[in-house]
């Protein structure tokens, strides 16, 4: 031992003598030592060092306490009564020894914390827990907690988890408890501390804390001090900021208690300002917890009581009171004016206003709880009073007073609701107010009022904006006051004190269009009025997005240049304003630099408007820019409110709030837009240049180092503008970036860069200079706001391309220099003060790496911890240690430094496409050259700042770092994560800058180790975390941030190939590990976990070219979801403590709940495959974990609407199956089928629910034999056991027949499943159930519903061999979802339908010949099939249905050489038209499975093909143009199916060219694309077309005319159009023969039926695939037939083609109309929709079942049409005729009497056209059987609705006895006509209205077919004839205008 510290020993020693004067003299020989440097030399090294048989600090601490100890027991043996000069000195006795304690700790840790901190809490808690040593030293104590421990970070880091909520309620109890010796404020000062490293440094929640708060409001009410109160709410304040998230329920009822205290605090006791500001930020903090996001109602995610309300009302009568106050007094000012309210107040009554305001009442009583007073126990009686709610308020406050002091402050109440809430402010208070701040407006003009009316008129303008419910009354007052407003705003322009103002409402009135603008407006921007600032250059970036520029304003402008032309002389005069630009004053000497050099604009905005005005159209330009992407990076800056996170998971958890379901939208990739289209006026572009260049020089002339005019930042702020505008001329495409590079303007730039860098170069040499340090820190962020690492091509990234390229390898080099210097930097002294401290030995801190596992990374036994360079004793901050990375740890030189990083990283880390004067890899690596050990300290706060940047910037996704790269820095993480395992707020910090590093350590590479090495030290530091927070030594944020890390790689391995931790010796995926998050005991954590949980199910770094993530396999999804549900059931269980408070029960209840349906959600939505599971947990946690079903039905309405179900019913009607069977499945009686969830059904009782879904029920519960729950169920719905189950016999059948049907090859639940089959059948025949008898007439009946039930359990699982199956498993996939149960395979499926055609007793030996003899059979499962695909919106479900479909055609085909008992031409045409409809409905992205099914398709239609033309070749004749039309897109659009498609083509067209009935079919296809592969089909097809010679254009015509297209496939007709216009073009000469010949006899013209179909297929294109391309050559080709006479065409198209082949071919006329409704049937059958298909059917049955059915076939069928070889399965027996039913009513005309049913008002002329036909039939005036039957599809098909119009009136007037039906319709019709003549008259410049000129077609239609009927005379009066053509040629005229 040293002599020194021997010296020091043996004072301490003599510190215990006996003799109380050498105690005193040793105490000041001790005081002398520690002043002695060698002594705290030796003592620093000794306590560093860590010697234990050395005399260190901590050893002089011990004897130290042990002579207080005893000068302590010296001094209670004084006695009571002794003599005052004895008492005396006791207390100056004991404040010396007090002191020396102090002394001696604070020179212990003046270099840095030597001192133990559990030895000096110790000191500290077992004076101030003695009361006797409390009442004596309590204050010194709490001195030296409060400076000495709680301020040193060290200290603050090192105290345990448990330790801050004792000291916490130790120091409560003597704040309620307070004694003279302990200073109250003091104590309150301790309490806030303590209370921040509560709540940051530990996650426990204590209850004594929430009563403390309640206690201490309660203290203060009744003591009337308020001492120390401001620091009692400040932590109260922390504290629910804290604990917000998880306990939200118990602090808003904790809140509601204390609230009224603070209220009575407020009134009573007058606080001062800072105990005001606190209780603001309370009562703020209270409303936003009570009402999220401004959530008016419990509905919307609000907490709302009585109580609570009081409270408001309370609450907003005393802000309006003290509002008033404080404006009498002009007092409670805010920055420069006396007149504005402090912000956080504005806030405050804002959101009050948000909640009071929205009450009906204008006037309420309340009760003003905050005026109680309590005197001896007695409560005074509150007092009542009557107060005014709503915006009246408001209103008589702006007017009572025109005093600024009584205005201003409503004024900011005003701006900040409307800004915050606009769609809460009533549209009719909007006239009103805008009114009085239109008279405010003029007053004081120049005062402190305008810019706050100002505000407010900006906010009400935007408020207007997003209005879109506006009266008409309301619109015209608010222009007329606007446009007051406009000119009283233009005209104060020239006041630069509301500038900002000023301009900021005039860009709210242009945005909003809210007034006309003048010229006025342009003078502004081109004028002396204003200089540019940014404000005005916002506002002028608005108005040109808005408006055109004029081309002039004024003569005088166009005089002075005359040289130009005239429309640039405005933009040439806004141009030079911008840039305050003076050509002819150039070569004078500047003055003063222009603005746009002097102050920041708004990013890259001056020169977008700057390039948009040197284009010929500026406004599109403008727009065009505003449409950029976004740059993130430039989007940062703006510090939003931290509460808003609390607030939005608020409303997640009541799921008010589902931003999640955003993350599931298809993701196109992006597609630039290009700028090819804009045109440049280069007289102007020249014009900016020479701007530009001429700023530039002068700049650089003016420019000298020590220039106090021009400073370096001036020149980067050039370079800015000039690399801007050549960016923006790149981006629009007006030249390319190596153009730019050549420009004058980037060589200027590269001058300024070069004086730049020499400024950076000169300034480095001075970094002892303040002034020099802050100019090169503004250089840099100038610098800095140039670059942009975005990837999305942008305006941004092109001027960051461009900046790049002027960067030389000295400017960075330069750069790189000053970094590492100032690394080491040792200038000037920090701000803080210099100490020198002896570093610790950094030996001891580094870990093991080579044997040590990841528990022992963070362990306690890693002795080196924080050494708080900058932390001495002087640092004292009332609220805590100061972080390490806090601002003020910094001095300017460290921010400097990091403004530099972050620059470098930047130019680092862009990707660099083009060749750059520097190589990023050179600047990585030397900035990762600052981590090296030699210079790196982790301990100096700089160091961590530089290390936490590296870790943020370097790595990115688009340049990823290289393997040595990410192994250089992760070198130093675990000894920096090691120093600050406790800091919870670095941990954090270094976790979440942990992120980026994720991606890179995934890529791929053949230096396996090195990557290998770097992964394991990335999962070393994460897994070491994770230790800790299992360990509960990581608070929430931490593990939130530990959370994201591990969600990051997830993301970047989401297989676990190598993100595998190693915990206590078990190697552990990070997949497994992840969902232990779901338990978390915070809300925050569990519930993020929740959303996070996609990175489980899918691999979202790979898309597949939706857009969509690829799913993982199936076996790890359904691994995953066991482990998510598992851990968040356990969280379940977790939840509630024995000793928890109802209100903390309430609180974890509702935040577990949230976590459970938050996660099943975010299964729901990502991952097909667990989606019945995830729907089934949801049912089960509403029974077993009490989810709240209208928060489930909340969730599922969204799900439903983003799967694109109708409702929640459709959606959980297709799982009902699935969700009873595994809900009957679990045996517990509580399980029942009535305990099943039904109100998530949306169904309101039992029995509705069983009276809507029996069906689906009962099958599953016969087949589990519960036939007792079946009655049961029957008898609640009032129906027969027995009926019920006849009605549900198909399903029931189909739950027992493949048992019997399917081989059990000795599995033995295949045979259970047959035994309980077999038992359950023959319950069923039991003559006491169905019986055998009622069992064979229901399967004889039902035998086409039996088929399509067992159809649809067909799934077919993946890898099965194809001979079981007819070739299905390619189309089929191991993530294809299972369908609802039951389900079989197709070679059970087969099985079972041979067994069921063996049970018929007949020697047939298949089922497809069973069905054969009623062959409507085929239509009926063919047609069921295709409306359950078209009723499906999964895509997966649709494929399953089209796998069935095909499986049953494919038997079809088989037997279709057999007639299908004469249904085989129906078969075939039906299911070509089925697969080429769903062919033609491709989506426009193909994704996995639906390529899948529209190979399927595809496959099937190559199958059907085959056969045809082997065995019915004449009937696939009429349908190959379809097919081959239908084809040819297909195989032009997707290359993937290209091969097949191609086959199949070439099977039709050239092999089957010999076949009698293809090969005239081939000859009339139109031609084949002139593409290479096509060149052999389209050879062959003209080959055939021509063989007989060259057409003539009429054959070609003709040809083209001959081919029928389906309505709904248009596009099958585009390459026959094509053809089209080339004969056209072709044949000149020969089509003006035609048009002659058209001229002369137009009714016969071919030219006019070409029209005619031209036209027809136009209309048919309207709303199908392929229109545009459709009416582009149907354009085409009427192009080229030219101008034509229209009316004839009209009249032409008038004769019905369909009449006419009626009156050809049948004479009668009864049979003529049967002929032609069939023949529309018969088109019908074809349809796209399935509901026309269906509708058809019904109607075509019925038809055939009449006697003019009857007749009709008889007399007809000799004609040998093919129409009835289509319609013959539909005939009924001869003998079944069907009888018509009598009308219900007796038949009346005035039924039609209603001018609402024959004009159409305010409907679709879809909704109107039905609506009449469906009138007027049941009007009960047709008489004809036929067209009376025809209703089923009028309610379905317009067209046909518009068709059968005139037959319909046709009919009546035939059978109008007594004229009563012809009056009535003469008069509706003629109303109709007059109607739409006086809407012609009125409006004639105009364009008809849509509906309007379409409503017109059937009442012409009708006219004229009456006419041609002799049934004129309706229609009386030669004018209205005159009428009636002038409709026909202006419904023409718009037909044309709309092609």
């Amino acid at each position: 031992m040293s002599l020194v510290l021997h010296d020091l020993l043996t004072c301490c020693r003599r510190l215990e003598n006996e003799r109380a004067t050498e105690r005193r003299n040793e105490i000041e020989n001790f005081k002398r030592l520690l002043r002695d440097p060698e002594t705290v030399l030796q003592l620093d090294r000794n306590s560093d060092s860590r010697r234990g048989n050395q005399l260190n600090w901590d050893a002089v601490f011990s004897l130290l306490k042990k002579s207080f100890q005893k000068e302590m027991e010296n001094l209670r043996l004084t006695k009571p009564n002794a003599s005052a000069s004895t008492q005396t000195s006791k207390q100056k006795r004991m404040q010396e020894i007090g002191s020396l304690v102090k002394y001696f700790i604070r020179r212990a840790n003046r270099r840095g914390p030597r001192l133990e901190c559990q030895e000096l809490l110790n000191y500290v808690l077992h004076i101030i827990k003695d009361p006797a040593s409390c009442a004596a030293y309590g204050s010194d104590c709490s001195s030296i907690l409060l400076k000495d421990i709680l301020s040193v970070r060290k200290y603050w880091c090192e105290i345990s988890q448990q330790q801050w909520p004792d000291l916490l309620i130790l120091y409560g109890k003597f704040y309620l408890t307070p004694s003279g010796k302990m200073n109250r404020v003091l104590v309150a000062r301790i309490i806030h501390t303590l209370m921040r490293g509560y709540c940051f440094q530990t996650d426990q929640l204590r209850s004594d804390v929430f009563s403390f708060f309640s206690t201490a409001m309660q203290y203060v009410r009744q003591e009337r001090n308020t001492a120390g109160l401001d620091h009692i709410i400040a932590a109260m304040n922390i504290f629910f900021n804290t604990f917000a998230v998880n306990c939200r329920k118990r602090i808003c009822k904790i809140g509601e208690e204390i609230l009224p205290t603070v209220l009575y605090i407020w009134t009573q006791y007058r606080p001062k300002d800072s105990l005001k500001e606190s209780i603001i930020e309370l009562f703020l903090l209270q409303v936003h917890i009570h009402h999220p996001r401004g959530a008016t109602s419990q509905e919307k995610g609000a907490h709302n009581s009585e109580k609570w309300q009081s409270i408001l009302h309370n609450l907003f009568d005393l802000l309006v009171n003290e509002i008033n106050v404080i404006g009498s007094r002009g007092k409670y000012s805010s920055g420069s004016r006396s007149v504005a309210i402090k912000e956080n107040l504005i806030e405050l009554m804002a959101d009050i206003c948000h909640q009071v305001f929205t009450e009906d009442t204008k006037v309420l009583e309340i009760t003003q709880s905050y005026t109680v007073t309590q005197s001896g126990g007695d409560t005074v009686p509150s007092k009542r009073r009557r107060i005014e709610l709503g915006w009246e308020v408001i209103r008589d406050n702006l007017q009572r007073s025109q005093k600024d002091f009584h205005v201003v402050p409503w004024l900011q109440i005003t701006a900040r609701l409307l800004s915050k809430y606009p769609m809460s402010f009533p549209n009719c208070e909007l006239p009103q107010l805008l009114n009085i701040l239109h008279q405010l407006l003029p007053h004081q003009r120049r005062g402190e009022r305008t810019p706050y009316v100002l505000k407010c008129l900006t906010e009400i303008a935007l408020c207007q904006n997003q209005k879109t419910d506006l009266k008409s009354t309301h619109k015209l007052e608010l222009q007329r006051t606007w446009s007051k407003i406009w000119s009283l705003t233009i005209r104060s322009i020239s006041f630069q004190q509301i500038e900002t103002e000023i301009f900021g409402l005039l860009g709210a009135m242009i945005q909003g269009n809210l007034v006309v603008t003048d010229k006025e407006l342009w003078k502004i921007f081109s004028g002396p009025a204003c200089k540019p600032s940014s404000s005005a250059v916002c506002c002028l970036a608005l108005a040109m997005s808005a408006y055109s520029v004029p081309e002039n304003l004024d003569v005088g402008m166009e005089q002075t240049n005359r040289e130009r032309n005239l429309d640039s002389v405005l933009k040439e005069a806004i141009m030079k304003w911008a840039l305050s630009c003076n050509l002819e004053e150039e070569m004078e000497e500047c003055s003063e630099l222009p603005p746009v050099l002097c102050s920041d604009f708004p990013h890259l905005t001056l020169q977008k408007v700057l390039v948009s005005l040197t284009m010929k159209n500026s406004r599109a330009t403008m727009t065009f820019f505003q449409n950029d992407a976004k740059c993130v990076q430039h989007l940062q800056g703006k510090e939003e409110n931290s509460f808003l996170d609390v607030e939005e998971l608020y409303l997640q958890t009541t799921f008010d709030e589902m931003d999640i379901f955003t993350n599931f939208a298809v993701n196109v990739v992006d597609k630039n837009v290009t700028g090819s289209r804009f045109v440049i006026n280069q007289s102007l572009r020249e014009t900016l240049e020479c701007c530009l260049l001429a700023m530039s020089e002068k700049l650089l002339s003016s420019y000298a180092p020590k220039s106090k005019l021009v400073a370096a930042e001036h020149l980067v702020r050039c370079v800015s503008l000039l690399i801007g505008v050549l960016g923006c001329y790149c981006y629009t495409g007006v030249f390319t970036e190596e153009d730019a590079c050549k420009s004058e303007l980037f060589q200027k730039a590269k001058s300024l860069i070069h004086y730049i860098g020499e400024s950076i170069s000169n300034s480095s040499k001075k970094l002892n200079e303040d002034a020099q340090i802050s100019s090169l820190r503004t250089l840099i962020m100038q610098c800095t706001k140039c670059l942009c690492n975005c990837t999305k091509n942008s305006a941004n990234k092109m001027v960051s391309d461009l900046f790049l390229r002027l960067l030389t390898s000295k400017f960075i080099n330069d750069l790189l220099d000053v970094c590492k210097n100032l690394m080491t930097f040792t200038g000037k002294p920090s701000e803080l003060g210099e100490v020198d401290l002896v570093g610790n030995d950094p030996e001891e801190s580094i870990m093991e790496a080579d044997n040590q596992v990841s528990d022992d990374l963070f362990d306690d036994h890693s002795v080196t911890d924080i050494s708080d360079t900058n932390e001495s004793g002087e640092m004292q901050n009332v609220t805590g240690a100061v972080s390490p990375l806090a601002e003020e740890q910094l001095t300017k030189q460290d921010l400097l430094h990091l403004e530099i990083l972050r620059f470098l990283c930047i130019c680092a880390t862009t990707v660099q496409i083009q060749t750059m004067s520097f190589r990023a890899s050179d600047i990585r690596r030397k900035l990762l050259m600052l981590t090296d050990g030699s210079i790196f300290d982790s301990a100096k706060p700089l160091h961590l700042h530089v290390y936490l940047l590296l870790l943020k910037e370097l790595p990115v996704e688009e340049n990823l770092l290289t393997v040595d790269e990410v192994l250089k820095l992760l070198t130093p993480l675990s000894d920096v994560c090691s120093l600050y395992r406790r800091d919870q707020d670095v941990c954090k910090v270094i976790l979440n800058n942990l992120l980026p590093i994720a991606v890179s350590l995934a890529q791929s590479g053949t230096r396996t180790e090195e990557k290998r090495n770097a992964q394991e030290q990335f999962l070393t530091v994460v897994g070491a975390f994770w230790t800790l927070a299992q360990g509960k030594r990581c608070t929430a944020p931490v593990r939130v941030a530990l959370l994201n890390c591990m969600k990051a790689l997830l993301e970047a391995d989401p297989y676990s190939k190598w993100a595998i931790l190693n915990v206590k010796n078990e190697d552990l995926p990070v997949s497994e590990v992840f969902p232990h998050f779901l338990a978390d005991s915070h809300h925050q954590v569990s519930i993020l976990a929740a959303k996070s949980i996609t990175s489980l199910f899918q691999d979202v770094k790979q898309r597949d070219s939706s857009g969509l993530s690829t799913p993982l396999p199936l076996k790890l999804q359904q691994k995953a979801f066991e482990n998510v549900y598992l851990r968040v059931q356990e969280g379940m269980g977790n939840s509630f403590s024995g000793d928890a408070s109802p209100e903390d029960v309430l609180d974890k209840q509702c935040n577990r709940k949230a976590v459970l349906l938050m996660l099943i959600t975010m299964v729901l939505c990502c991952s097909p495959v667990c989606e019945k599971q995830a729907l089934f947990a949801i049912c089960q946690s509403v029974k077993e974990n009490g989810l709240e079903p209208h928060l489930v039905k909340k969730v599922l309405k969204k799900v439903s609407d983003i799967f694109g179900y109708k409702n929640i019913e459709d959606f959980m009607t297709s799982h009902l199956d699935y969700l009873v069977v595994e809900w009957l499945k679990i045996k517990d009686s509580g399980y029942s089928l009535s305990a099943f969830p039904y109100v998530l059904l949306n169904y309101t009782g039992l029995e509705e629910f069983y009276r809507s879904c029996y069906k689906v029920l009962v099958p599953h519960l016969v087949i589990r034999s519960q036939f007792d729950d079946v009655k049961s169920l029957a008898n609640k719905i009032g129906k027969d056991w027995r009926q019920v189950l006849a009605d549900c016999f198909p399903k029931i059948l189909v739950n027992i027949l493949p048992h019997f049907a399917s081989q059990s090859h000795g599995q033995r639940e295949v045979a259970e499943q047959r035994e309980t089959a077999s038992k359950v059948y023959d319950v069923l025949k039991d003559d006491n159930c169905l019986g055998k008898q009622q069992i064979d007439n229901l399967s004889h009946n039902n035998l086409s519903e039996i088929v399509v039930e067992l159809l649809m359990t067909l799934h077919e699982p993946p890898n099965v061999n194809a001979e079981k199956g007819p070739h299905l498993s390619k189309y089929i996939r191991e993530l294809d979802p299972a369908p609802n149960p039951p389900h079989f395979p197709s070679y059970v499926i087969k099985a079972t339908l041979d067994h069921i055609s063996n049970c018929h007793k007949s020697e047939l030996k298949s089922l497809v010949a069973v069905l054969s003899k009623s062959p409507d059979s085929f239509q009926k499962i063919l047609l069921a099939l295709c409306k359950h695909a078209s009723d499906m919106n999964n895509i997966y479900k649709k494929h399953r249905v089209l796998i069935i479909y095909h499986f049953f055609v494919s038997l079809l085909l088989k037997e279709i050489k057999d007639g299908l008992g004469g249904a085989w031409a129906f078969v075939l045409r039906d299911v070509i038209y089925t697969l080429i409809h769903h062919i033609s409905s491709r989506p426009l992205i193909f994704r996995d499975v639906s390529m899948r099914s529209f190979l399927l398709c595809c496959d099937l239609l190559c199958c059907v093909c085959h056969t045809a033309v082997k065995y019915c070749s004449d009937a696939l004749e009429s349908h190959l143009h379809v097919i081959v039309g239908t084809l040819i897109p297909l195989a032009v659009d997707q290359p993937e199916i290209q091969p097949q498609v191609l086959r199949l083509l070439k099977y039709l067209v050239i092999d089957s060219k010999d076949n009698v009935h293809l090969y005239q079919a081939i000859k009339r296809l139109d031609p084949f694309p002139e593409y290479p592969a096509f060149e052999e089909l389209r050879t062959t097809q003209l080959k055939i077309k021509y063989s007989k010679g060259p057409y003539s254009l009429l054959e070609e015509i003709n040809r083209f005319l001959s081919v029928s297209v389906c309505d709904s496939l248009p596009l099958t007709r585009l390459e026959g159009l094509y053809d089209l216009r080339k004969q056209l073009e072709q044949y000149k000469d020969q089509m003006k023969d035609l048009l002659k010949t058209f001229q002369e006899k137009p009714e016969d013209s071919v030219m006019v039926k070409l029209v005619v179909s031209l036209l027809q297929l136009s209309k048919m294109a309207v709303n199908h695939a392929g229109e545009k391309a459709v009416l582009e050559a149907v354009g085409s080709c009427l192009g080229e037939i030219g101008p034509m006479d229209f009316s004839t065409i009209a009249l032409q198209h008038a004769e019905n083609a369909l009449d006419s082949k009626a009156a050809d071919l049948l004479e009668d006329k009864k049979l003529q109309w049967v002929f032609i409704m069939l023949t529309q049937i018969n088109t019908a059958l074809t349809d796209n929709c399935i509901d026309v298909r269906a509708a058809a059917v019904s109607c075509l049955k019925n038809i055939l079942a009449t006697s003019s059915g009857s007749e009709f076939w008889e007399v007809y069928k000799s004609q040998g049409d093919p129409m009835l070889i289509y319609l013959q399965p539909f005939r009924m027996p001869k003998k079944k005729v069907l009888a018509m039913p009598a009308n219900d009513s007796e038949a009346s005309s005035e039924t039609l009497d209603d001018t609402n049913l024959w004009i159409p008002l305010g409907e679709s002329h879809e909704t109107w056209i039905k609506n009449l036909t469906r009138s007027i039939l049941d009007s009960g005036g047709v008489q004809n059987e036929v067209l009376k039957l025809m209703k089923p599809l009028c309610e379905v098909k317009t067209d046909l609705s518009q068709t059968l119009l005139p037959y319909l009136i046709h009919d009546i007037l035939l059978h109008d006895s007594n004229e009563s039906w012809r009056n009535i319709l003469s008069v509706h019709v003629r109303k109709f006509f007059t109607a739409c003549c006086r809407f012609a008259s009125s409006s004639r410049s105009a364009t008809p209205q849509n509906s309007d000129s379409v409503a017109t077609l059937p009442y012409l239609s009708t006219s004229s077919f009456i006419k041609e009927m002799n049934l004129y005379s309706v229609f009386t009066g030669k004018s209205h004839k005159l009428q009636v053509a002038g409709e026909v040629k202006g419904r023409l005229q718009f037909t044309l205008r709309f092609l």
